[in-house]
């Protein structure tokens, strides 16, 4: 069955809604949650004041929303590429250069996403872990767990190690250059991470 057709209205309001998300990622990852003003990305974004509350409750409800929207792309690029390879070692080569070209192409709402993570405000910070979730499933089923499996990787802790590969992946992408540019190598992080996950038998 074909998709109806979206409404001149629908796409109108959807592409105002877009537009407002892009200002509140730059308005959120420069001035925090705490400090954001929802005036100033309304016209940021290229409307009236007030304009932001036809789409959105709250400030809050604004964040959530750039949260879920973020993490439903960024555990997309990862997954997608995660998928392609069998091999446990380069399914987590992958996971780490697909995330950190996930980052690379979009700072602002990444750097939001970090934010949440070391801020304050617990209720966002599980707003993030919950939607992250599938990552952590992806980390310790399909590569941790198959690893040990398939004994490419030495006996751990699968929920330890997550927390921790997780943990390097999270401050990794919280080290960006000003042209939006994460200055670790990618390469070299890979190489930590793997000399200590792979079996010395």
């Amino acid at each position: 069955m074909a998709r109806p057709q979206r409404t001149t209205r629908e796409v109108t309001l959807n592409a105002t809604r877009e537009r407002l998300l892009q200002a509140a990622a730059a308005e959120f990852a420069t001035e925090g949650y705490t400090r954001a003003n929802i005036n100033r990305i309304s016209t940021e974004a290229g409307f009236a004041k007030g304009t932001i509350y036809n789409h959105f409750a709250s400030k809050r409800a604004l964040v959530q929303a750039l949260i879920d929207e973020t993490a439903a792309s960024h555990v997309s690029a990862i997954v997608t590429e995660v998928e392609q390879e069998v091999d446990p070692m380069k399914r987590l080569e992958r996971f780490f250069r697909a995330g950190f070209d996930f980052v690379e192409r979009h700072p602002k709402p990444s750097r939001v996403i970090v934010n949440m993570v070391y801020g304050p405000d617990e209720a966002l910070k599980n707003k993030v872990y919950k939607a992250y979730g599938r990552l952590f499933d992806l980390l310790t089923h399909d590569i941790i767990e198959a690893g040990i499996t398939q004994n490419q990787f030495r006996e751990v802790d699968p929920d330890v190690t997550v927390a921790m590969l997780m943990t390097i992946y999270l401050g990794s992408c919280s080290q960006l250059t000003a042209d939006g540019k994460i200055w670790l190598d990618p390469t070299h992080i890979m190489s930590f991470v793997l000399d200590g996950l792979r079996r010395c038998d």
